[in-house]
């Protein structure tokens, strides 16, 4: 189960549409939490297994949803999926169901970007709720968000430079198992290594509003 029809949905869009990003704490009740680790993990044991990328993105694994039912049937209509909408502004279209890893000993994070690309570029455009498999803390990799950032104006492209990461709007997002963290499209975030002895796994659904795309 969720906790997701507890949540005043008016306040976390408040601080969501003012930080471009909000934290949830305890979206998740332990038995959904074990559902989803375990459908994950299964999932990332048969897929790494057969990876050979030796890129910094070897431990990502997009649409999951287009290799397991129950991914999407999340994707689509899971109980997050109403609470996105009301973020949004509208109905939905959801993306993809993505499996993130940072492992112990991984030296490197991922640099400061966003997630829209092409030139049409709207608030509302779309979001990413992120879930928490395992403490996500500093020391092992968190995600990292510049606060207000998807009201800002930046060249068009993926990867943004010249961020300052130590910036007081530089906000870790700090998350126990069964948290989420939801965040903007236009929201600048990043990560770092993780050489804590803890692994950082997460599962994250990304959907755009229905129709930008054919703006873009």
């Amino acid at each position: 189960m969720s906790s997701i029809n507890t949540l005043n949905f008016a306040s976390v869009k408040k601080n969501y549409d003012r930080d471009g990003f909000v934290i949830l704490r305890n979206l998740l009740d332990l038995q959904a939490l074990s559902e989803l680790r375990d459908r994950a993990l299964t999932a990332a044991d048969e897929l790494l297994d057969n990876n050979n990328d030796e890129s910094a993105y070897k431990n990502i694994i997009k649409s999951l949803d287009k290799r397991d039912p129950w991914f999407n049937y999340q994707l689509e209509r899971g109980t997050h999926v109403s609470l996105m909408k009301y973020l949004l502004n509208g109905e939905i279209e959801g993306a993809s169901a993505a499996w993130f890893d940072r492992p112990d000993g991984s030296s490197h994070g991922i640099s400061p970007h966003v997630d829209v690309i092409g030139s049409y570029r709207e608030p509302d455009a779309g979001a990413t709720i992120w879930f928490a498999l395992d403490q996500a803390q500093i020391e092992n990799g968190c995600l990292y968000y510049l606060r207000g950032s998807h009201k800002n104006k930046y060249p068009i492209k993926t990867f943004i430079s010249g961020i300052d990461t130590q910036s007081k709007d530089a906000v870790a997002a700090e998350l126990k198992p069964g948290d989420a963290v939801i965040h903007s499209a236009l929201t600048i975030h990043w990560s770092c290594g993780n050489e804590s002895g803890h692994p950082r796994r997460a599962i994250s659904y990304f959907y755009w509003k229905t129709g930008i795309l054919d703006k873009m």
